[in-house]
């Protein structure tokens, strides 16, 4: 019984001691007994106190279906996670039986996870059908053994009913325990105790702490925490004096307040300004309000030197939003001295940045939200309508804090020697990211809405075709029903189980096509589905209404390795491979009379791993300009380069790629479709050849456990913990980063380096760079300026870095996305 259970997790093993003293310090009552399972002491509990008085109501908060066994008029299941309850009618319209049947039809479908067998070849349908016939399990063998049942059921039923006996003995619930408790001691009153408080700062629980702590009303809360050094600047006479301060400092703490999380449509509200960790200032411009503030087209232009000027070094959180909305403004602002999310990501790529969090981790110091200010929900408002004495207090709070933040996080860049990354590659690239998003990206519209109604034709003939297949027609889009059709009516071969049935997920479906054409039609209907429904029909709706374009963000401080990323719309995840993913690409084209260009990276991984490894044989290679894949494939199949097949390219290239990523034999049979045997004689012979890099990958494991952490050839590094868990999975798993960070990483870094280095190379021309993805950079470019760009492209990014191999850079002209 329950003998599939693998051991919990290692690291939820400790949690069960204080979820335990969690709750007794919230005061909430408690049972346990040790050697009984917790489904029959809730039986227990359950039976004891509607005996009390049949009025009794019992709600048990579970999602357990064999809890279900004890629903009924007065016992009620609660699932929180989907917030519903199962009363009798809930439970049949669930399962097509009553709470009284729910141990019968258990006994009859079994449960894996617990190791529960019931009665082979019975599915859902099956069983639920069985037992409204007859009733219950018992009538069930009762009936098979008259002969009353017939056809397979009833051979699959004779032939394993000392399973289905077995089960239902298993399933049942046992209400044996004595749980005497009165009702005075159920009730319960939420109040957090000292306890509590203490227990959730132990456990660093800051956000759970405060959203449980009592509200307060904000101009109250404001008040009291009002702090002297937040100054509100109302009059030109008090602008002035703060322009004097501000030219005989170096930098300042800035922060703008606005209307909106879009910098094309926000409108700046107020600014906020330190130069002294003594005093910080607020500007408001535009709130809503009778009160006396200066306009917003004066104070943009008193400030307006010391933003467009590089000498003053601003300090901010986030700053490439700041910058963004003061391009949108008209400002050309210059200067980053530091940004304290992007600070606090080179020192913790997997912590979190936001600002609230640093000043809790780093200075100790609880900051006013946002959501304390302008609420939340529908009864959130805008900044412009924030007193401006909360606003005062807020927003110059969080140039106070960036500033103070910045103190201790460049003391800790420099402990940890990762000055450099922030300073020479990520601090840079905020503003060189602030202008691709401010000049975003063209789209076909007629391209898109024609590939829309293209895809519905395709999408509606492979649903008659599945439906042409099967007996009934079912909903695609529901896993349910699916799993239904392939495993009962189908009969095709169970794979994965999860919580609520049989996976039907693409790697099921991509095991079952080669059986039944329906899971490779579903493969297909649900790729054609996916472009239509994420990319497609959205792509338009993201257009800005002002600019007519898409302007896509980039997030430096989300990928561990170091990579960018994006969204609205995720550029990296447009797909490439399939020739329907391609023709999404069709629609990114360049501004009127202009062309997109587009500079690739080749093989820019691969090279990497040549640098650092120092590999004789994938050096010389590099070197030499060889085919690289034809070159591993003559290794390691003892061929001439010249008679390499198309075939043994394609296992040499998924080695060469596989294997930094800690590809095993498993997996590359499974990639290349080839037995286990013959994949590991593959790379055994890989490695004879490549001595090196099976070397320096090994090595790579043994500096990561040693540090606890894998890093970058510029420095940038990755935490590991994992790399000391007892649990192979996920110790497997930190291996195979501590050998793909530093090479993944390398790669970002070289790229972020080069487009830095491009930003400045274009400020004299007109064309500018408007897409990061993977080991591409796009640029939309003038026709007049396309072969000079070309040559400064490739100058740039093959020099970006200096390896002990050369770089390679494709550079193509098109006219979209899908042409380069």
């Amino acid at each position: 019984y329950k003998a599939n259970r693998s051991a919990p997790p290692e690291d939820l093993i400790p949690q069960f001691d204080k979820i335990e003293a969690i709750v007794k310090a919230f005061d909430v009552f408690s049972i346990k007994q040790g050697g009984t399972e917790a489904d029959d002491l809730i039986a227990s509990l359950t039976h004891e106190w509607q005996a009390k008085s049949p009025k009794n109501m019992v709600i048990i908060v579970s999602s357990d279906k064999d809890l279900m066994q004890l629903v009924n008029a007065n016992v009620q299941l609660w699932d929180t996670l989907k917030d519903k309850f199962f009363g009798p009618k809930e439970v049949n319209e669930k399962f097509g039986v009553l709470p009284s049947q729910i141990r019968d039809y258990l006994s009859l479908v079994g449960d894996s996870s617990d190791n529960i067998p019931g009665v082979s070849g019975i599915g859902q349908k099956t069983a639920v059908a069985l037992i409204q016939e007859f009733g219950s399990l018992k009538a069930i063998l009762e009936a098979s053994r008259k002969n009353k049942i017939t056809g397979k059921k009833a051979e699959n039923i004779k032939n394993h009913q000392q399973d289905a006996r077995l089960s239902y003995e298993l399933v049942g619930l046992r209400q044996e325990s004595s749980c005497a408790i009165s009702f005075e001691e159920l009730k319960y009153e939420f109040h957090l105790t000292d306890a509590c408080k203490q227990l959730f700062r132990e456990l660093d629980f800051s956000s759970l702490l405060k959203k449980l702590e009592p509200k307060e009303d904000v101009k109250t809360s404001v008040s009291l925490e009002q702090h002297d050094i937040f100054k509100t600047i109302q009059k030109e006479s008090e602008l002035n004096v703060l322009l004097e301060k501000l030219s005989k400092n170096g930098e300042f703490g800035f922060d703008l307040e606005t209307t909106s999380l879009n910098p094309r449509k926000a409108e700046i509200v107020g600014i906020a300004i330190c130069y002294d960790p003594t005093v910080s200032f607020y500007i408001p411009i535009k709130h809503k309000t009778s009160q006396v503030q200066l306009s917003a087209k004066y104070v943009l232009e008193k400030l307006r030197p010391f933003l467009e000027n590089p000498v003053y070094k601003k300090i901010g959180q986030n700053l490439k939003y700041d910058w963004s909305v003061l391009i949108e403004h008209g400002l050309r602002p210059d200067g980053i001295g530091a940004d304290t999310m992007v600070a606090a990501y080179v020192l913790e790529p997997e912590g979190r940045h936001n600002l609230e969090v640093l000043a809790a981790m780093y200075l100790n110091y609880d900051v006013l939200t946002y959501e304390k200010v302008c609420g939340k929900g529908k009864d959130q408002i805008l900044f412009d309508e924030v007193p401006i004495d909360v606003a005062t207090r807020y927003s110059a709070e969080d140039a106070w804090i960036a500033v103070k933040l910045w103190d201790v996080l460049k003391l800790k860049l420099q402990q940890e020697g990762l000055m450099p990354v922030f300073a020479q590659i990520e601090l840079p690239l905020v503003s060189v990211l602030a202008n691709m998003e401010t000049c975003g990206v063209c789209i076909d519209e007629a391209w898109l809405k024609q590939l829309s109604q293209d895809f519905e034709k395709e999408l509606s003939a492979i649903e008659n075709r599945i439906f042409a297949l099967i007996k009934n027609p079912i909903n695609l889009n529901s896993p349910k029903q699916l799993a239904t059709l392939l495993f009962e009516e189908l009969e095709l071969p169970t794979q994965t189980k999860t919580k609520t049935g049989f996976s039907t997920d693409a790697a099921v479906l991509e095991v079952l096509s080669p059986l039944h054409e329906v899971p490779r039609l579903l493969l297909e209907y649900r790729e054609i589905s996916k472009l239509k429904n994420t990319y497609i029909d959205t792509l338009p709706g993201q257009k800005d209404g002002k600019t007519g374009k898409i302007h896509a963000s980039f997030h430096q401080t989300i990928t561990a390795t170091g990579r960018l990323s994006s969204s609205d719309p995720n550029l990296q995840n447009i797909p490439i491979r399939s020739e329907r993913g391609k023709k999404i690409r069709r629609a990114f084209v360049p501004l009127p009379g202009n062309v997109l260009l587009s500079a690739d990276y080749s093989q820019i991984e691969l090279r990497i791993l040549a640098h650092m490894s120092g590999d004789k044989n994938l050096v010389e290679s590099f070197r030499c300009n060889e085919d690289i894949h034809a070159r591993t494939a003559s290794e390691i199949f003892g061929v001439e380069p010249t008679n390499v097949t198309e075939e043994q390219r394609s296992v040499a290239k998924a080695i060469n790629f596989g294997l930094m990523y800690g590809k095993t034999a498993f997996g590359l049979s499974q990639e290349l479709r080839i037995p286990r045997k013959e994949a590991a004689e593959v790379i055994t012979r890989y490695f004879e050849k490549y001595y090196g890099v099976k070397k320096f990958l090994d090595e790579l494991i043994i500096q990561a456990k040693s540090l606890g952490r894998a890093v970058t050839f510029t420095g940038r590094r990755r935490a590991l913990p994992d790399l000391y868990s007892k649990n192979h999975a996920l110790r497997s798993n930190a291996e195979r980063m501590a050998m793909n960070t530093p090479i993944q990483g390398s790669a970002a870094d070289l790229m972020k380096l080069a487009m830095i280095a491009l930003d400045e190379e274009l400020k004299k021309f007109r064309s500018k760079m408007i897409i990061q993805v993977h080991d591409e950079l796009v640029l939309d470019c003038p026709k007049g300026e396309v072969e000079e760009v070309k040559k400064i492209l490739t100058c740039v990014m093959e020099n970006a870095m200096q390896l002990s191999v050369p770089l390679k850079v494709n550079v193509s002209v098109g006219e979209n996305w899908m042409e380069l």
